[in-house]
């Protein structure tokens, strides 16, 4: 079974998956109140706009961003997690599409004005091939936000980028996770040649009083 499936299926058991009010504020760490809101996927109205999210899980930042009147689509690769999403939050009217991240971008050529992965496709997916297909979407002036673990969380930066980081289930399993663990100059060289110029880079600490950085947050733009 897929990891997120798992996940999925562990959380469906410990609780009903029934419908849930969209929360107040986006978040890109575990922690709640850390980092930048749904401001940063361009400007304080998002009343319209397209937005994407690579990888949703249950839905919470889709729905945020569709009860704030943005036209929100959550793509995951797990048909648990989507069905955990329609499940919570089908009522916002957010859309909810179980497809993998990349071949969901190559299906369509409508511009996005914003795409967005908070520890969802993009580090869990060879970076130029989802970045290239992001770069491919989105709009003149539209944006791409993404967070991932922090690769000096440890202390050290992997010699590999490619990684495979053990994550535990919420049934107490453990279960592993390939990862791209990229520096920042290295996401930034990336993104410049898939055509995409970074706009902001930020190590958040979460929790707040954590010694090292542990969510890198990327901003790029597509000019």
């Amino acid at each position: 079974m897929d990891v997120w499936d798992a996940h999925a299926a562990a959380r469906f058991t410990q609780h009903p998956a029934g419908p849930l009010k969209p929360p107040a504020r986006m978040e890109w760490t575990q922690r709640p109140g850390i980092g930048p809101a749904a401001e940063i996927l361009g400007g304080g109205d998002l009343a319209g706009r397209r937005i994407v999210e690579l990888g949703c899980g249950a839905g919470h930042n889709t729905a945020h961003l569709a009860a704030a009147g943005a036209t929100a689509v959550g793509v995951d690769r797990s048909a648990g997690q989507i069905r955990r999403a329609i499940a919570h939050y089908g009522h916002t009217g957010a859309t909810f599409v179980h497809a993998d991240a990349t071949l969901h971008l190559s299906r369509d050529t409508g511009r996005l004005d914003a795409i967005f992965s908070v520890f969802g496709a993009i580090g869990t997916t060879e970076p130029s091939h989802i970045l290239g297909a992001c770069s491919h979407r989105l709009t003149h002036c539209g944006v791409l936000v993404f967070c991932v673990p922090h690769p000096q969380r440890t202390g050290t930066i992997p010699r590999s980028p490619r990684t495979r980081d053990t994550v535990a289930l919420p049934d107490g399993a453990t279960a592993t996770v390939e990862r791209w663990e990229i520096a920042p100059a290295a996401w930034a060289r990336a993104l410049n040649r898939c055509g995409l110029l970074v706009t902001d880079v930020q190590h958040l600490h979460a929790p707040a009083d954590v010694h090292r950085p542990t969510t890198l947050l990327i901003s790029a733009r597509k000019p």
